[in-house]
Parts: structure tokens; C-alpha cells; sequence
């Protein structure tokens, strides 16, 4: 181990510029899977024992909200929520004059049957009281109540992109509840707000809502349940597509495009580029110590033990890079919680696959550069060598 390590530093600049190139390689990959997981974030939140209803056409097409009287009472259905994308952006006035902007995901929904929907929301029951009994209350998200610097009892005020109010005044909410999720993988930036309070006082669309939310008997009834709900309303005016949650959530994700292809492009062209840099200083060295080897076999090491010398100094520049690149972005974005743009990616965090995943490649990359000097050094006969040196 002594020698490797000596071995390893014998040329320190071109070691530490191979370690640093390497762990931006390394960097990136784990920051790419961090993009990955926060567009899939919604995705995975996704429970197999809620279904969505929306238009059979698209969710710009809505839903009468007398749909909720003819769905409730199908076999299968344990409960039922009407949800409406708000879209509103968060305005407040500041005091230079200027207005302060932030956008997080707004919906308006059925809070009670929501909440029952959604044990994956905690809120401690006298808020929820609170709430229920409030027309114009809302439900926000920890995070988001943090990042506006709410609490109970604020005021909120949000202006409507899709949704204008008769007067054509801002929406005014009060924080009545902040939820706090219970699992990793849920959204704490989501606002909710009573599903009425939108219905009565918006300009348009009376009577209409986006989207259903079916909370299932059983999961294993996901299918039977969506095709008697499609079914109902096979040939009406108001034709339906029933998914499950995932399937739903997975739309707005495909809106932007083929994320998980471009991530593995761009994962691989960083693989083969750490392969590259670290395969040519592994190269570079061993043509250097060439006199070496055939001094250490002339000595007695074998020629396996040769091989491993050379290709453990690989794998220890390749461990070395992952200490410092996938470490770093790891203390970076899992324990100080960076977030390069928290109103987009309400989850932001590397996967603890994607961090063994980089120690596979890196372990990979120092095996793989480490081949072509080792198996040199096998074919090394010490006589021959030392006469040609």
C-alpha cells in the first residue's frame, strides 16, 4: 500500500489535475442525477390507490362538476376530490416600491376529501378546522411557507393567469394550515385552496373543474375502476380519460421533452471522458516506469502483483475523484440543501443509487485505464528492459 501510494504521487501535478478532471466528471453525473429525480419528483410522490379523470382530449378541456354525483358511486371508489390548476402567481408589494414575484403549483380542490386523498400530508387538526371553516383559506406547503416567510394567519394575495375574479381584483387567501409532508418524495411548495371559493368568485367556466382525484378500495382495482369510469362517460359531451396518478403526473414531465435520454447522453459523454483522461495518465505513467517494473520483477514481484500495483494506483485516483467531486456535490445539495431553483424543483437532492452508481464508474474507470499499463507490464520481460533502457 506504502509503494502505491508513493507511486501515486510521484508525479503530484499531473495526479491532482487527473483527480480534479475526474471529479467534475464525477460532479456532474451526480448533479445531472439530481435534475433527473427533481423532474421525476412528482412522478414518484404518484400512490397506486388514487386515479385521475380528466377530459379524454387534454386537461386544457374541462369537466362538469356534476361528474362528482355519477363517479362516487362506483364499485371500487373509496373517495372523491374535484381539483382545478389555479396557476395564480404570488404578488406582495415591497417597501422601495417594487413587487415582489414567486410561483409554486396552486390548485383548488375539494380540502376535505383532499386531505383524506393525502395522508401523506400532516396538519395539525386545529388548522384543519380552521381551514374547513374559512371560505377564502388556504393550505400551503413548509417550504413554501418558509421561502414567503408565512404563517398562520397571513394574508396571501395571488394574481390569476387563467382565472379572473368578477371585479378583476387579485386573489386574496389567508394561510389557515401549513402542511408538513411525511415522506421525502412529496411536494412541500403545493397551495390549496377551497374549490368553491373559486367556482363562486371567478368570471368564467361556473361549474367546471380540471381534473377528479379517485382514492380506490384496492390498488389492484386501478384498471377495473378506470374503464367503468370511462365507460360512463363513453358518449357524453364530456368524454374521460382515467389514469392512475403516475401516468398523470408523468404528462407534465413529457411536456418538456425526452429528459431521461438527454441525461444519459450526457451522463455517457461524461463517463467516456473521465475514461479518457484517466486511461492517458495511467498510460503516461507506466511508460515513465518502465525501468521500475522490470526492477521490481528482476526483485521477485510477480506479475500479478505488478498488474495490481498498477491498476490500484488507477482505481485510487478514481476513488480519490469520487471523495472529492460526488462528496462534495453530496454535502453540497443533500446536507446543506442547495437548490439552483427551488420554485421549479420543490425536491432537489441526489438519489443514494445515483451516489453508488458514481463509485461503480469511478471504480469502473480506474479498472478499465489501469488494463492497458498492467497488461503491459505482465508482457514485461525485466533482461529485455533493462538492456533496451
Amino acid at each position: 500500500m506504502r509503494l502505491l501510494w508513493s507511486n501515486l504521487w510521484r508525479a503530484p501535478a499531473r495526479t491532482g489535475l487527473t483527480i480534479l478532471g475526474t471529479a467534475i466528471a464525477l460532479a456532474l453525473f451526480c448533479l445531472l442525477a439530481a435534475l433527473q429525480a427533481a423532474f421525476g419528483a412528482g412522478v414518484e410522490m404518484a400512490s397506486a390507490a388514487r386515479l385521475v379523470v380528466q377530459h379524454k382530449e387534454s386537461l386544457a378541456f374541462l369537466l362538469p362538476e356534476a361528474y362528482r354525483a355519477q363517479i362516487a358511486p362506483i364499485d371500487g371508489v373509496r373517495d372523491l376530490a374535484v381539483g382545478t390548476w389555479f396557476g395564480g402567481l404570488y404578488e406582495e408589494p415591497l417597501p422601495n416600491g417594487d413587487t415582489r414575484r414567486a410561483f409554486f403549483p396552486n390548485f383548488a380542490v375539494d380540502l376535505e376529501a383532499y386531505l383524506r386523498l393525502y395522508p401523506e400530508m400532516r396538519v395539525p387538526p386545529e388548522q384543519v378546522r380552521a381551514l374547513l371553516r374559512d371560505r377564502s383559506g388556504c393550505l400551503i406547503g413548509s417550504a413554501t411557507a418558509k421561502r414567503l416567510g408565512k404563517k398562520v394567519g397571513d394574508r396571501l394575495s395571488l394574481s390569476a393567469a387563467i382565472w379572473p375574479k368578477r371585479d378583476n381584483s387579485p386573489w386574496q387567501f389567508t394561510v389557515r394550515a401549513i402542511y408538513t409532508p411525511t415522506t421525502e418524495t412529496f411536494d412541500p411548495t403545493l397551495m390549496l385552496f377551497h374549490h368553491r371559493y373559486l367556482d363562486e368568485t371567478r368570471s368564467i367556466a361556473k361549474g367546471l373543474a380540471s381534473f377528479y382525484i379517485v382514492g380506490l378500495v384496492s390498488a389492484e382495482r386501478h384498471a377495473e375502476v378506470a374503464a367503468a369510469i370511462d365507460r360512463r362517460f363513453a358518449n357524453s359531451p364530456y368524454p374521460t380519460r382515467t389514469m392512475s396518478e403516475k401516468t398523470f403526473n408523468q404528462q407534465f414531465v413529457s411536456l418538456i421533452g425526452n429528459l431521461k435520454l438527454l441525461f444519459r447522453f450526457i451522463g455517457s459523454v461524461v463517463i467516456f471522458t473521465m475514461l479518457l483522461v484517466s486511461a492517458n495518465t495511467m498510460m503516461m505513467s507506466g511508460r515513465e516506469r518502465t525501468r521500475e517494473m522490470a526492477v521490481l520483477k528482476a526483485l521477485g514481484f510477480s506479475d500479478g502483483r505488478v498488474f495490481g500495483l498498477l491498476v490500484g494506483e488507477a482505481v485510487a485516483i478514481g476513488l480519490l475523484a469520487y471523495v472529492v467531486g460526488a462528496g462534495s456535490m453530496y454535502v453540497l445539495i443533500n446536507l446543506v440543501r442547495w437548490n439552483p431553483k427551488p420554485d421549479f424543483f420543490p425536491i432537489f437532492q441526489i438519489p443514494g443509487l445515483a451516489m453508488l452508481g458514481a463509485l461503480g464508474i469511478a471504480v469502473l474507470t480506474g479498472v478499465v485505464s489501469g488494463l492497458i499499463p498492467g497488461l503491459a507490464a505482465l508482457r514485461l520481460r525485466p533482461a529485455e528492459a533493462l538492456r533496451s533502457l
